[in-house]
């Protein structure tokens, strides 16, 4: 059968049965397994099992039930992994060109049922069963093997081939993606079909007309004559449903989100997203994006001449293969390019319900002021842009909108979410100029700190070991350290945390001597953290990046240059599991954890250049983001010291910009 008369033959098929009315029986099976742990975003492919050049699916035709977002469930039926839970729309089967695939199906239903592969080169051989109208069918409780050849690459859907205008309809379809030998960054073997296979998408397109489905669960008589589709779908969900998560354990039947996330092209990475479309149901959908083009780049499984679309009519059996690019040519910055007109007054917005995606600041990856009580659903300053059927019926749940077939496409700024320091806490530093507000952006603004002192109450010997300072306050409370009275060094081994502190005399270099009543007793260290607010729960991949110098004296405006014995500075992040804000309370609390290489730690840091750090945790960032009081917190510390011979002198520690970047969910 070929790639072009399978969808006529829907579509004739359909017109049959409504012409001559349809008597549909009763079938339903419990599911209500969990779907296991896959990616939050983006088309999941089941791999199968791979034995040399054959991929092998093995899949169940059975029934389950669908949760809409309106509170109704639905009966589905649909093909789901054999040992594994129902799920509605079928699995997405991934093959490479040229592989022999083999699909074992056993059929739960009460009827006849089977499964036809539109678009493929190779002949379907199946395995046993009776002869159907479009491909050999399976009985109730039997199984059956169908085996061919992936043939060209693209997109394809699978289906059932038995009476169609039913089947279809009750969910029995999945898609069936093809990647070419080329690699699987490319959609087609043509080099100009490279994509970015974290930005992979599926939206696969179908309609539901619940009376249908209940006259199949209550095995009651339905006349296809009257069909009207109340609910329609991407991905087996409605609109809201279709931005929850895949996997998403609201929707434990219905495992696909259709959320579309991207983030501004960058010469790093310049390679598109791929967008597969395919309609699986019986009309035809017209889809766009708002405020952005696409570019079409095949039909059903075929390449074809690359022209840019603002909207496009999806046919019904049809699959579309797009590439989708998002590029800041503006790139417009509150700062050091604003927009040109002014932003429309907070108190002059009103948002329906008071709930928007709005991050009340018109720049990607800023957030600003909405107006009181209003709720947003934005993470960092992220970008929304609608992406539906504009068919408006079908942008609706049960008539009601906005709902159905419809999704969102997010942009999330370049590199992430980003956030910077909103306040600052001197836990072994004294502020010698500026504010947490220099660490913004990389300019010659800074954040300056002086080393903590204190005084001695009474003359020093040379002698002496234990002497008492005015006050320990912002010295560190455990371990040794080093301090500096005139031109001696001395290394605190005992008293820590308190006036009274057992020192060991004349370090680093230089010599034991007197010392004056009143002599200033000055830290050979800083030790400050910047805290940032507003990271949500779940974020990922969360980045550290700091930028700064030291100079070499705590009093003038100048940074006299530091050439020789650099400060060692590290930089650590809170891990609020240890003990909560207690454990990130001061420079030696267990909470701080050093950021892991690369780069190193601790580096030499002198006075020019400034020294630019960027460190990832990968993985989820929930330890490092605060809860309860300190939701959303993330705490940066910066630990600079100057302990090395010879004869270190007191320096100060200049901070330029301080920000964090994160997968936000």
């Amino acid at each position: 059968m070929t790639r072009s008369t399978l969808p006529r033959i829907r579509r004739s098929l359909a017109g049959l049965a409504l012409a001559a009315g349809l008597l549909v029986p009763i079938a339903s099976l419990s599911a209500s397994a969990q779907p296991e742990a896959v990616a939050p975003i983006g088309m999941i492919c089941t791999p199968g099992t791979v034995v040399g050049s054959t991929r092998t699916f093995d899949l169940v035709a059975s029934a389950g039930t669908i949760d809409t977002p309106d509170g109704n469930s639905v009966l589905m039926w649909s093909y789901s992994p054999a040992g594994g839970h129902f799920q509605s729309p079928g699995p997405v089967l991934c093959a490479t060109q040229g592989q022999t695939v083999v699909v074992n199906l056993h059929n739960n239903l009460p009827e006849a049922t089977s499964i036809v592969f539109p678009g493929q080169d190779s002949t379907v051989a199946p395995s046993a069963g009776s002869a159907g109208l479009l491909t050999t069918e399976v009985a109730a409780g039997a199984d059956i093997t169908y085996t061919f050849t992936a043939g060209q690459p693209g997109t394809y859907l699978y289906e059932s081939g038995s009476d169609v205008a039913k089947q279809l309809e009750m969910g029995l379809a999945g898609a069936l993606i093809v990647r070419p030998t080329l690699g699987d960054d490319f959609a087609y073997a043509d080099a100009a079909t490279q994509f970015a296979p974290s930005r992979e998408y599926l939206l696969l397109l179908s309609d539901i007309d619940p009376d249908l489905h209940h006259a199949v669960e209550v095995g009651g008589t339905y006349d296809v004559n009257a069909l009207r589709n109340r609910y329609f779908a991407i991905n087996g969900r409605e609109f809201p449903d279709t931005i929850q998560d895949n996997g998403s354990a609201l929707l434990p039947n219905q495992p696909y989100g259709a959320l579309v996330r991207l983030q501004p092209n960058s010469a790093a990475d310049n390679r598109p997203a791929l967008i597969r479309m395919i309609n699986v149901g019986a009309v035809n959908h017209p889809f766009h994006p708002h405020g952005n083009h696409t570019r079409q780049i095949a039909q059903d499984g075929r390449l074809v001449a690359s022209t840019e679309h603002f909207g496009e009519t999806i046919g019904s059996g049809q699959t579309e293969d797009f590439l989708l690019r998002w590029d800041d040519v503006d790139n417009w910055n509150p700062t050091a390019n604003p927009l040109p007109v002014a932003q429309p007054n907070y108190r002059n917005l009103f948002f329906k319900d008071g709930n928007t995606w709005y991050s009340g600041s018109p720049y990607l990856g800023y957030k600003g002021t909405l107006p009181v009580g209003t709720v947003s659903q934005n993470a960092c300053g992220e970008w929304y842009f609608p992406l539906h059927s504009h068919a408006l019926n079908e942008f609706t749940n049960f008539d009601q909108g906005f709902g159905g077939m419809g999704t969102l496409l997010r942009v999330d700024p370049a590199g992430g979410c980003f956030g910077s320091a909103t306040s600052s806490s001197l836990i072994g530093a004294t502020l010698k100029s500026g504010s947490v507000a220099a660490l913004g952006q990389s300019d010659d603004v800074y954040y300056q700190l002086n080393p903590k002192t204190t005084t001695r109450p009474t003359a020093t010997t040379s002698g002496q070991t234990s002497i008492t300072v005015a006050s320990a306050a912002g010295f560190p409370t455990t371990g040794s350290y080093f301090v500096r009275i005139d031109n001696e060094v001395l290394q605190v081994t005992g008293g820590q945390a308190t006036t009274t502190w057992t020192v060991t005399r004349g370090q680093l270099g230089t010599v034991a001597a007197t010392h004056l009543s009143g002599a200033v007793v000055t830290a050979l260290a800083t030790d400050w953290y910047g805290a940032f607010g507003g990271v949500p729960a779940g974020s990922a991949n969360l980045k550290v990046i700091y930028e700064g110098r030291n100079c070499g004296v705590t009093t003038t405006a100048t940074c006299p240059a530091v050439t020789t014995n650099l400060p060692l500075q590290t930089v650590k992040i809170c891990n609020w599991t240890v003990a909560g804000a207690a454990g990130c309370s001061t420079a030696t609390s267990a909470g701080w954890t050093t950021l892991p290489a690369p780069p190193a730690q601790p580096q030499g840091v002198g006075s020019t250049p400034d020294v630019s750090s960027t460190w990832t945790l990968p993985g989820p960032a929930s330890a490092y983001i605060g809860t309860g009081s300190y939701a959303g917190q993330v705490r940066v510390l910066v630990h600079t010291q100057r302990y090395t011979a010879p004869a270190p002198t007191t320096f100060s520690t200049w901070g330029d910009l301080m920000k964090i970047v994160y997968d936000a969910p």
